[in-house]
This record gives structure tokens, C-alpha cells and sequence, in this order.
């Protein structure tokens, strides 16, 4: 898959998503940054972009940030990432609705490309065990794989004919992130099927478990989004504290500003009142460097521990005034939240968990996971009850 473009993106998606963040509300300060980032755009196509634009994004991001207003930064975040090209076009119709119908068209684009596959991908099942009547299922494995480097394109001056092409546009893209990345099957039935005979308890349980298990699907959905914001995921986690379970033994959110001059992101309170403090960074960040031929964290994890740290230095220090709240903060610990092997280049998922094993064996109350020991760990805790 391509990387990035180079170009500065600046376009009538931009500029609809730029109305909206006003309209959405936002202080007069930051409010004027994005004027100027509308000023600069223009009016009318063609809207002008480079470097000037970017710099006036990331000085309106900075301004929302600064003023505590963590909606405006996401969604400046956001034009921001359209117009560098990480964020692709169809997400930032769908997330916004820049365009009318914007959610159904792509939905049934998708559908459309589903279903059309299929029938393609069946017919050449059908030819390819009409040729070879004895193939093996490795085989006609090894043909199907083959299948994943066609793309088409047109034959120059041949009406109507294609041919297949190294080329591949942004929908593409988009499209094959979403059926290799966030496409899930909404299995309702997986785990156990409770009998006539069961009890209204056993019933209460199976039906728990299920609801556990499309949450988990959800949430994993949104980890492996490469577009999912810190904001993103931490609604999600929101919502399912249960997945901090084990070690953790978190049964309910504390207040976000527990202590005068920090915001948490999860303040996760322990049965006995302790606090679990879980700093979130997104999902799509390398977590991985080479030095001297070992692999080793990177500087964003190194940053999101020290922050982690910071946090529990000043619930240290303001451990009496929480105390009379029913806060205990003496034996408090933190958890970073960073990263998923997916995203990682180079490494492994293995190489990326021997690393973070080696790094947390040197930390003493703070440990650093990947969003994919999170949604691992919880999945081996659902299996067990099943």
C-alpha cells in the first residue's frame, strides 16, 4: 500500500469540514485560527494549500488544546490528517457527513464491491477445479492468493477492455482497509447457548457474555482503525471497564481531574478505594526502534511513561486532601495504553512483546501494554467463562 503523499490536500471537503468545526462552537481565540485557515484556502476552487495551511491547522489545533477544548483539537486533528493524507477521503465524509448520504453511499459501495467479488472469486473457484480436478486444498489456496495483487485498469484505446495494473486509487485504499481491517462479522450466537432447562441466572449470564462479545468486537474495531483518535478510543474503553479486569480488579471510573493542574484520561477505581491511573495514546504510533541490533521503545513510549509518571508524582502530593474524599492514591499505579503490533512495520508481534517485557521489568508502578494485550487479554478472560 502507498505511503502518504508528499502534497498538501486542500480541497471542498476541507473546506466543508472547516464550516462544520465553527458551527460545531468553539471560543473566539481559536475560532479566529480557523478563519485564517479559511482565508488562506479561499473561496472558491482552486483552493490554495501548502505548507502555509498545514502551519495554520496545527496553530488552531494548538489554540484548542491550550483552552482545554478536546473536541475542536480532535476535530481539527482531523483536518489536519486530510490535508497531510493520512486521513482518507471516505472517513472524513462518514465521520462528518460532509456530504449528503455520505455513510450510505460508501456502505453500499462496499456492498456492491462484496458482492460483485464474490460472484468473481466463485467463478474462478469453479474454472480453476474444472482445469485441475485433483487440486489440493493448498493449491487452490495458493491460486486465490494470487488474487490479492490484481488490480484493474482500462486498456488504453480499447473501449470497455481492462487489464490488470500495479495502480491503485484512493478509494481502493480505503476500501481495502475497511474489508482487511474493520470489516467484522456481528456473530450474536458465539459462545454458550443456554438450554430450556436453564435458570433465569444462567440465562442472565449467556446473555452478558454475548453482549461482552460484541463489545469486545467493537472495540477492537476501533484499536485497529488507524484513524481512531486517543478521544475514539477512550470512549470506547469508557464503556467497557470490564476489560480491565485481572490485575487491575477496576470495577468503576473515578474523576477525570482528581488533582488540581492533571486531566487522566481513565481513572480507574480499585474495590478498596486505590487508584489506577491509564494514560491512552493512539493505536497507529510505531512502538519499536533498533539500537545496537536490539529493539527497543520508542520515543512516544518514553514520553507517555514519563507523563504516566508525572501523574502519580502529583496524586503522591496531594495524597491527604484525597484521602479525606475516600481516595486512596498511597499504593496508586499506572498503565500506558499505546500502540498495536499491526501498525508496527518491522517488528513482530512477538519481538514488540518481549521489548515492552524487558522495558516494564525495569519500571516499578507503571507498565506499558498494547491495545492488543488489552482486547487479548479480555477475549482469554471471556473464553474462560465460556
Amino acid at each position: 500500500m502507498p505511503g502518504p503523499r508528499s502534497r498538501v490536500r486542500s480541497d471542498f471537503a476541507l473546506r466543508l469540514l472547516l464550516e462544520k468545526i465553527i458551527e460545531y462552537g468553539l471560543s473566539d481565540h481559536t475560532r479566529n485560527l480557523v478563519e485564517d485557515a479559511q482565508r488562506h484556502m479561499g473561496y472558491r476552487s482552486p483552493y490554495r494549500g501548502g505548507r502555509t495551511l498545514t502551519d495554520l491547522l496545527r496553530q488552531a489545533h494548538a489554540g484548542a488544546r491550550s483552552e482545554d477544548d478536546q473536541d475542536t483539537a480532535e476535530r481539527l486533528e482531523d483536518a489536519l490528517s486530510y490535508a497531510t493524507n493520512v486521513m482518507l477521503a471516505p472517513d472524513l465524509e462518514i465521520k462528518y457527513q460532509l456530504l449528503g448520504g455520505a455513510r450510505g453511499q460508501h456502505a453500499n459501495a462496499l456492498t456492491s464491491f462484496m458482492s460483485i467479488f464474490a460472484t468473481f472469486a466463485a467463478d474462478q473457484v469453479r474454472t480453476f477445479l474444472d482445469e485441475h480436478p485433483q487440486a489440493t486444498r493448498d493449491e487452490l489456496m495458493a491460486y486465490l492468493d494470487e488474487m490479492k495483487r490484481l488490480v484493474i485498469t482500462d486498456v488504453a484505446g480499447a473501449a470497455g477492455v481492462f487489464q490488470v495494473s500495479r495502480s491503485i486509487n484512493e478509494q481502493a485504499t480505503w476500501m481495502t482497509e475497511v474489508l482487511l481491517d474493520r470489516l467484522h462479522t456481528d456473530d450474536s450466537g458465539v459462545g454458550v447457548t443456554p438450554t430450556a432447562e436453564a435458570s433465569a441466572e444462567e440465562i442472565a449470564d449467556v446473555v452478558l457474555l454475548r453482549a461482552r462479545r460484541r463489545a469486545l468486537r467493537k472495540l477492537d474495531a476501533v484499536v485497529l482503525n488507524r484513524h481512531s483518535s486517543e478521544r475514539d478510543l477512550q470512549r470506547a474503553l469508557e464503556k467497557n471497564l470490564w476489560v480491565f479486569g485481572g490485575t487491575q480488579l477496576a470495577d468503576r471510573l473515578g474523576p477525570r481531574r482528581i488533582s488540581r493542574g492533571i486531566e487522566l484520561d481513565l481513572t480507574l477505581l480499585r474495590p478498596d478505594g486505590t487508584v489506577h491511573v491509564v494514560e491512552l495514546k493512539r493505536a497507529a504510533v510505531p512502538l519499536l526502534t533498533h539500537q545496537r541490533g536490539r529493539w527497543v521503545p520508542t520515543n512516544k513510549v518514553h514520553r507517555a511513561v514519563a507523563q504516566a509518571m508525572n501523574y502519580l508524582v502529583v496524586l503522591d502530593e496531594d495524597r491527604t486532601r484525597l484521602a479525606e474524599q475516600g481516595i486512596d492514591v498511597r499504593r496508586a499505579s499506572a498503565a500506558v495504553i499505546i500502540g498495536h503490533p499491526q501498525f508496527e512495520e518491522e517488528a513482530s508481534e512477538n519481538e514488540v512483546d518481549a521489548a515492552l517485557r524487558v522495558y516494564n521489568s525495569h519500571l516499578s508502578r507503571v507498565e506499558v501494554v498494547t491495545y492488543k494485550q488489552v482486547v487479548n487479554r479480555a477475549d482469554r478472560v471471556l473464553r474462560l467463562v465460556e
